[in-house]
Formats: structure tokens, sequence, C-alpha cells
């Protein structure tokens, strides 16, 4: 490649770049026209936010400060957190199970070891499963949680099973689609190397897969344990059990004292994991 051909490709303002731009800029513009967004309607409406925040002097308990600090309450509420959590770590290995299969069902490198032929009937099962599992993949993570969760509320009753199972659904589509983009741009070098040996599927997963998608796939899989966790923090909005419960009572009641002590819970639970998150990806990636 040459100097000219090197600074044409490097030009910021090249027509294919520039008309990118001007598309990008009409969409956002008639997006932002068309869902009437408007900081000028916030301002506005500060002063009721605030309002609501602080609450009516004449009620107590109606204001988001000072938090409620009885310590009875604040048990209840960790332990209920506590709960949330254990719905998230039970949700992640569900959701692990079925998305680390789909991910490489999803994922035409994997299928090219998987099935190497080349003949009509190779191309066309590689075909079948990788629209299959990639359609299940996107209707697991194109239905929202607490869709899942009212779903799941129907079968099992209220309560947390009915939380983890739309936990893991979802998650298991959100992670079948990270961790098959992972698995796509791995180095075909070590993959190729071992084939031309002879290598069976399992030993090319385990020695030239496994050992470039692992740190990818612990970030992820950390990624949506944390994810997880927050959502599964409003599934109690639905009755499927977690801090969520509470957090949607006292809201219902307008007891924003209560509100705010929970979501105090939430916000320190969420930082804690995330700093523990921090640690296992320094040791793992």
């Amino acid at each position: 490649m040459n100097v000219e051909e090197l600074k044409a490709k490097s030009n910021p303002f090249s027509f294919y770049k520039s008309a990118i731009i001007v598309l990008f800029l009409l969409v956002l513009i008639q997006s932002w026209n068309d869902t009437e967004m408007s900081f000028g309607a916030l301002v506005d409406g500060w002063h009721y936010m605030v309002e609501y925040i602080s609450g009516n002097p004449n009620i107590e308990g109606s204001g988001f400060f000072p938090p409620n600090l009885n310590k009875d309450d604040l048990i209840t509420y960790s332990l209920s957190m506590l709960e949330t959590i254990q719905m998230a770590v039970v949700a992640l290995v569900i959701s692990i199970i079925v998305a680390v299969p789909l991910s490489y069902m999803s994922s035409r490198n994997i299928l090219d070891i998987l099935i190497p032929g080349k003949t009509p009937f190779h191309m066309l099962s590689k075909r079948v499963i990788y629209g299959s599992a990639t359609l299940v993949a996107n209707v697991f993570r194109s239905i929202n949680e607490i869709i899942w969760a009212l779903i799941f509320v129907s079968a099992v009753g209220l309560g947390p099973m009915a939380g983890i199972l739309a936990l893991g659904v979802h998650t298991a589509g959100v992670l079948a689609k990270l961790l098959s983009e992972g698995n796509e741009s791995i180095d075909p070098g070590p993959v190729e190397a071992l084939t031309t040996t002879g290598a069976g599927f399992i030993k090319v997963l385990v020695y030239a897969v496994l050992p470039q998608t692992m740190p990818h796939f612990v970030s992820m899989a950390l990624y949506r344990f944390e994810s997880d966790v927050r959502s599964a923090s409003i599934l109690g909005f639905v009755g499927a059990g977690g801090i969520g419960f509470y957090l949607f009572d006292k809201m219902r009641a307008f007891e924003n004292a209560d509100v705010c002590s929970i979501i105090i819970v939430i916000v320190l639970t969420v930082w804690i994991l995330d700093k523990i998150s921090a640690v296992i990806r320094k040791r793992f990636i």
C-alpha cells in the first residue's frame, strides 16, 4: 500500500464516512423530534422532582432523606438483598449451561470444526444449526426479564424461582450472543494446526478454542452476573422474589424513606460486587 492509498483510507472526511455521519445525524434529529425529547421540559419540571424527593413535611417518611435507619428494617432489606444475589447466582449457572452450547452452535467457525465437510448435506446442516441457535438466542434475549417473570410466575407461582428462571432464560440469550462473538474472533492458527494433525472436535475445542475464549467468557459472565443482580432487584415488582418486593411495596405506599434505604442497600451491594469482579478479572484475564 503506497502513501496515497494510506492517506485515502485514513481520511476521516471521505465521502463514505461523511455520508455515514450525515445519515446518523439525520436519524438522531428525527428520533429526537419524534420522541419529543426536550431538556427544557426537564428544567421546567425540576421543582416537581425536588418536591417528590423532599416529600410532604406533614407526612413522616414521605421524603427520601433522611433514609430509614431502623435496625430491624435494615436487617430485613439486607437479607432480601442476599436472596436477590442468590437468585442471580443460580440464574447465572443456568444461563451458562444453556448459553455455552448455543454460542458454539451460533458460531460459524466452531460449526466448521464440528462439521468439517463441504458437501451440500454438511453445508445445509450447518445452516440449519446456526439459524436455529441464533433464533433461540434472539427470542431469549428479546423478551424482557419482567415479561419472562410474569410467564414463569403463572407456571410456578410467586417467589424467587420465577425470578431465577426469568433471569436465566434472558441471560442465556444475551450470553449466547456475546460468547459467539468471542468465538468468532479467535485466532484460527491454533485451530488449523490441531486440525491438520487429525485432532477431533473435543481436542480442538479444549486446546485451541477454550484457551483463547476463556478471558472473554469470564469477563462476560461477571458482567452478566452484575446485570442480573440489578435486574433481580426489580423482578419483585411482579412477585418474583428478592428485594424488589420491598422496593415496590414501599414505593406504592409512598414510604420514600424506606425506598431510599433500599436503594442504598442495592447501590452498596452492586459496588461491592463490582470490586470483587475486578479482583477476579485481574486473576483470570
